[in-house]
């Protein structure tokens, strides 16, 4: 999911707000889970367009898309079996872990991969993504630091690191060192829409605000 362009940042966007929005994120996925597990989604459809088997069509594609990740996860669980020291599988399974909520066993995944691959800039920055959004803020910050040395002109690096140290929610936040390296991502991007992004999180960080 950590990418080297800008298209691929568009759903981390919301780094600077995750730390301060914890609680209120818990609550949500809690709702969310609870609409989508009721099927209140497709009801709400049904009653929008009139169509009677849309709040069962909107259940079914669920647990389709829960079971083609699922069948996903153990494609790769099975592939690595036979090819354990399979970098590249081993990234894919640990994104599919992450973003199934298996956030431990991304980080276990991350973990062994970089004991094969120690120089392995995008998953230093992967497993970097995966500590903060479990609230480990300290070895996010590392695991992006370990990437600046491996690559210091690496522009999202720079980008995570900005906001993992300013917007993260305990005694380690350092608002100034998160200025400075979403500064530094500016100049090295220079434009686009993460570059404004950027922008708007120095304003905040400098008015105070979080």
């Amino acid at each position: 999911m950590v990418k080297k362009d800008d298209k691929h940042l568009a759903n981390r966007s919301s780094f600077a707000n995750l730390s301060r929005k914890k609680k209120q994120q818990k609550i949500i996925f809690g709702i969310l889970a609870v609409v989508l597990g009721v099927g209140l989604v497709g009801s709400s459809m049904f009653w929008a367009f009139g169509d009677n088997d849309i709040s069962f069509k909107g259940k079914a594609a669920d647990v389709q898309q829960t079971s083609t990740v699922d069948q996903k996860i153990a494609d790769l669980e099975a592939q690595l079996m036979e090819d354990k020291g399979n970098t590249a599988l081993m990234d894919q399974l640990a994104k599919l872990y992450r973003d199934g909520g298996q956030s431990q066993k991304a980080v276990d995944t991350y973990v062994k991969a970089l004991k094969i691959k120690p120089g392995d800039v995008d998953m230093h920055k992967e497993l970097g993504v995966t500590y903060f959004l479990i609230g480990d803020y300290d070895k996010a910050t590392a695991q992006m630091q370990q990437a600046l040395e491996l690559k210091p002109d690496d522009a999202y690096a720079h980008y995570y690191a900005g906001q993992f140290y300013g917007f993260r929610s305990d005694e380690g936040r350092d608002v100034l060192k998160g200025i400075e390296e979403l500064e530094k991502f500016i100049s090295l991007r220079k434009e686009g829409s993460d570059v404004e992004k950027a922008k708007q999180y120095i304003k905040e960080l400098q008015a105070g605000r979080n």
